[in-house]
């Protein structure tokens, strides 16, 4: 007699001993048993939410104080089957309250079964269910689960299989083949056939940084196969829609994070569909064929796992949830309005360092991936960002981009958790808590200058057109430009530059003109080429607001700083900015603009290298006699022979006794008449001349180097009186 019939007839004739109920439908969620003392949890396998059936499993005449393992769901009769570990072992059967009942089973060897599941087969009425439990060096098991299971069952061993030696510790039964699959810990796929009791090694799959037991493993209706990790509690999954497997090489990717154990075993109703259930899934955007939606093992987190509302982890203002089961309904929904998290401040060029901020709702731990190689996916070499601990609000992160990264669109994927996962997270697959960005972005060749990871050092005199006391440390900038190149255009430019010193008593700007004079010929971008409204600046890693592009100018002129002394903080007892004897420990000042064109423009008709960076007077400050009354923003100091802008005041020029002798229309300009400059690129990171020392003090080459327009001693930076110097003005 069925148990169900018994259930019934005790609720007829009482007293009588309730038996367990079978399940009511074929869940869709997987049984997890854990532990040296049975616990059973229900995983969703989608959002990796666990939850605990039975924190205590017992049977109906006594206490349980063991492990149960070789789980397996019986769809016939919708009751799960495992074998104890309690003395006397035997094989249970477990409903719906979760109370274990003993099947009479001879047969079986005096050992402990840890690999097990049950195969349906036939159609509805015709349907019969077998259970197969196997242990290395004693072989598979074969229990008939039909007729009266209060009566004994002999298991049958099948012939040869003690020689498998398989190192396993689950398998399960595919629902359309009924062919056995599991996996070893070394990732090689096996795939069993009880009919004819062989064996066939498929291949090695995927498995990433898991090692040991993968002690649970899951069908469902549409063949896709689910391996669950003990230690990471990661569960991989492998397309065998196709089985047996002929003519493909099946894959393995993370479709969940799931819960860790160091005992793990897994049943589940392989007739059941896995799907979207959970409002609260976050998904990622990423178009195929990256993998994002569920069929895909896509990157997606339950963001309210309490469904409490409160306390969720996410970046920027908001997160929400999308039903992304397909790549279908991928297709119908392709933004995520939510994904609002990261901030792209800087250009992303090859070979050097990008500037992103990342808002966070909370203290939490962030992740990302670049596809550098543009192929359609997040490999694990692109991970370039790994569990990264965040701070609640804005958090400044510089990216380094490879140096071959291939020019163009792609994508990006940025995954935040509250850290509490049990090993590093992948770029796919269902995490527990947090939320998933995915952002299209736009990746640069470029030509730098000096160099990917150099600088050159720009040192400037502000006594012009006098010469003041030449100790070249009125502002002291590293400095480095890159053109932004798409083909044979520049689409745009990136200038860097670190401020490590200011000597000045007088207030200055400091600036750069896109322009470049080469040959006699000058390359010039004009402010109408510039699309100004998508400049990003960020000064010590926080993006600035407003217009840096100056107003109503043909030549395009990018502020930097209008007064540098707004940007940095003296050492207490100094006067001035790491230019002093024992005032060089402050914080140099970083910052990065990028300036984007509107329309491409031929590389060979656009500036490059040096361009114009120059200093200013800042407007609301004395700046010497001559210009008062006058508008401060007219006065400019360029390198030797570089001419001023348009805003610059031409009659600057003829001040009586000034120093300087430039000659409009002989193109020499900002130089004294031995030649020397006002304002001078070095090729190196450089050490400045200290408060009140002349360079040429300093540097005791530097004056033939000047007087000869740099063919006598090119490497007068070389030789320098070390007290003298900032000596750690380049820090």
């Amino acid at each position: 007699m069925r148990l169900t019939h018994l259930a019934i007839a005790c609720l007829v004739s009482l007293p009588c001993a309730v038996f367990s109920q079978p399940f009511d439908n074929c869940p869709s969620q997987a049984f997890l048993m854990q532990d040296a003392k049975a616990q059973l949890y229900g995983i969703d396998l989608v959002s990796a939410k666990p939850t605990i059936l039975s924190s205590t499993l017992t049977f109906t005449s006594e206490a349980n104080n063991e492990s149960v393992n070789a789980v397996g769901f019986n769809y016939k009769d919708q009751y799960l089957y495992g074998f104890s570990r309690q003395s006397p072992k035997s094989v249970v059967q477990i409903g719906s309250n979760y109370e274990m009942k003993r099947l009479n089973v001879t047969g079986l060897p005096d050992t402990n079964f840890y690999v097990g599941d049950i195969q349906v087969t036939g159609e509805q009425a015709n349907q019969s269910a077998m259970y197969y439990v196997y242990t290395p060096n004693f072989g598979l098991y074969e229990i008939n689960l039909e007729g009266d299971l209060d009566a004994p069952i002999t298991a049958r061993l099948l012939p040869a299989t003690e020689t498998w030696n398989l190192g396993i510790f689950d398998f399960a039964f595919h629902p359309q083949s009924n062919l056995l699959y599991a996996v070893e810990s070394n990732g090689d796929l096996h795939e069993i056939n009880v009919a004819e009791n062989t064996t066939k090694f498929i291949t090695q799959v995927d498995i990433g940084d898991d090692t040991g037991a993968f002690g649970a493993a899951y069908f469902d209706i549409n063949g896709q196969f689910y391996f669950s990790n003990n230690k990471s509690g990661k569960i991989h999954k492998v397309d065998l829609s196709i089985s047996p497997v002929v003519g493909y090489t099946p894959v393995a990717n993370v479709f969940t994070s799931g819960p860790k154990s160091s005992q793990n075993d897994g049943a589940r109703c392989a007739i059941a569909e896995v799907e979207v259930t959970d409002s609260s899934i976050d998904f990622g955007d990423a178009p195929l064929p990256y993998n994002t939606s569920l069929e895909q093992s896509g990157a997606r987190h339950l963001f309210d796992p309490n469904s409490t509302g409160s306390n969720l982890i996410y970046l920027g203002d908001t997160v929400d949830g999308e039903n992304i089961n397909t790549d279908a309904d991928l297709i119908n929904n392709p933004v995520d309005a939510s994904d609002d998290g990261v901030s792209f401040v800087t250009a992303i060029s090859a070979g050097q360092d990008s500037q992103i901020i990342v808002n966070a709702s909370a203290s939490s731990f962030l992740y990302a991936w670049f596809d550098w190689d543009q192929n359609g996916g997040f490999s694990e070499s692109e991970r370039i960002i790994t569990k990264y601990q965040l701070n609640q609000g804005d958090n400044s992160i510089l990216i380094n981009v490879p140096s071959n990264v291939k020019a163009g669109q792609t994508w990006a994927r940025f995954r935040v958790t509250d850290g509490s996962e049990a090993s590093l997270i992948t770029a796919t697959g269902g995490v527990l808590g947090g939320e998933v960005e995915d952002y299209e972005i736009t990746t640069f060749a470029s030509a730098v200058y000096p160099g990917e990871n150099d600088w050159v050092t720009l040192a400037y005199e502000d006594k012009w057109p006098f010469a003041g006391d030449y100790d070249f440390n009125d502002v002291v900038v590293n400095y480095r430009t890159t053109q932004l190149i798409e083909g044979t255009n520049v689409v745009g430019y990136k200038i860097d530059g670190q401020l490590i010193g200011v000597g000045a008593t007088y207030h200055n700007g400091f600036a750069v003109s896109l322009k470049e004079t080469v040959n006699n010929t000058t390359y010039s971008i004009l402010s109408r080429e510039v699309d100004a409204d998508n400049i990003r600046f960020v000064i010590n890693g926080e993006l600035q607001t407003g217009s840096f592009l100056e107003a109503n100018t043909e030549q395009a002129i990018l502020i930097f700083m209008q007064d540098t002394w707004l940007h940095v903080n003296k050492q207490l007892g100094c006067e001035y900015f790491r230019t002093e004897s024992n005032c060089d420990v402050n914080s140099k000042v970083t910052f990065s603009m990028t300036i984007p064109l509107k329309v491409p423009k031929a590389k060979i008709l656009s500036p490059g290298t040096l361009l114009d960076p120059f200093i200013f007077a800042t407007e609301g400050f004395y700046h010497g006699d001559f210009l008062v009354g006058k508008n401060a923003r007219s006065w400019e100091v360029h390198m030797k022979n570089q001419a001023p802008t348009e805003v610059f005041d031409a009659t600057l020029f003829d001040l009586s006794g000034a120093d300087d002798v430039s000659q409009q229309e002989s193109g020499l300009f900002f130089l004294t008449e031995n030649g020397l400059p006002w304002a001078i690129e070095v090729g190196v990171q450089w050490l400045h001349p200290l408060e009140g020392v002349d360079i040429t003090d300093a540097y005791d080459s530097f004056a033939n180097f000047a007087q000869s327009s740099g063919k006598q001693n090119p490497q007068w930076f070389n030789r320098y009186n070390s007290n003298n110097v900032a000596v750690r003005g380049e820090q």
